[in-house]
């Protein structure tokens, strides 16, 4: 390891691992979601809805939607960096067994970085500036009302398209089960190398399993605050076993 990689590490796995979950654990309690059938995802996205909003604390409009999700982006790809940091270290003196299970919890990982991405791109960032967009023309006057009532029948129409919706679409449920897919693999091939506990891996694994259900609030939220705790109590258990190895 160069004297570069040292401090680097642990400071990435600080900035991944836990300022990143804190971040996205702060704007998804204001991540609505179950809107798409009532009042429908245009209805709802384009207006403010400061009160109690569909499982969020509160909705502040088409801004806060475009800029929720250029928050979420990035600080998603850092936990999967994270999550791909959590198998650091783990060689051939861990067995082949070991060794294939965390090489499949990358490919795992790097799937729930993309299509997540891709998701957030469509469904979030994509969808929060067009809204926006769509509302600045029609103040001023360049769309008529049988143009603006297409255009939000178009964007209602492609949030439940099945390809690359933003609820039930082939994007979005490969992003969601590869979150479960990652978490699972990464915490078989920790316990396969003996550098945690299944106590540990709980919480890691009741991760992937709420951020499969929806990164939404009040899912994501407590999918992100598990594993905050799952990778708190993996970085003391490592401290540990380097204390007790000295």
């Amino acid at each position: 390891m160069s004297t570069f990689d040292r401090p680097m590490k642990p400071l990435l796995w600080w900035l991944c691992l836990f300022v990143a979950p804190a971040i996205l654990i702060a704007v998804e309690l204001f991540h609505p979601a179950g809107f798409t059938t009532s009042p429908g995802m245009y209805q709802f996205l384009s207006h403010t809805d400061p009160h109690v909003a569909h499982s969020a604390l509160g909705y502040f409009g088409p801004h806060w939607w475009f800029v929720l999700h250029m928050i979420q982006t990035p600080m998603v790809g850092l936990v999967a960096v994270g999550l791909w940091l959590m198998l650091d270290g783990i060689g051939p003196s861990d067995g082949t067994a070991t060794r294939v299970t965390a090489w499949l919890a990358r490919a795992a990982i790097f799937v729930f970085a993309l299509y997540f991405t891709i998701l957030d791109a469509i469904g979030g960032i994509g969808l929060g500036r067009t809204i926006l967009v769509v509302q600045q023309m029609v103040a001023e006057g360049k769309l008529s009302p049988q143009q603006f009532e297409g255009i939000v029948q178009l964007q209602n129409t492609l949030w439940v398209d099945p390809v690359v919706g933003g609820v039930g679409s082939f994007v979005s449920e490969t992003a969601s089960w590869a979150a479960l897919a990652s978490a699972v693999l990464v915490a078989a091939s920790l316990l396969q190398a003996g550098r945690a506990g299944w106590a540990n891996m709980v919480p890691l694994v009741g991760f992937g399993w709420e951020l499969q259900v929806a990164h939404a609030s009040p899912h994501g939220p407590i999918a992100f605050a598990l594993l905050i705790v799952a990778a708190a109590w993996l970085w003391l258990a490592t401290r540990r076993r380097a204390r007790t190895a000295v």
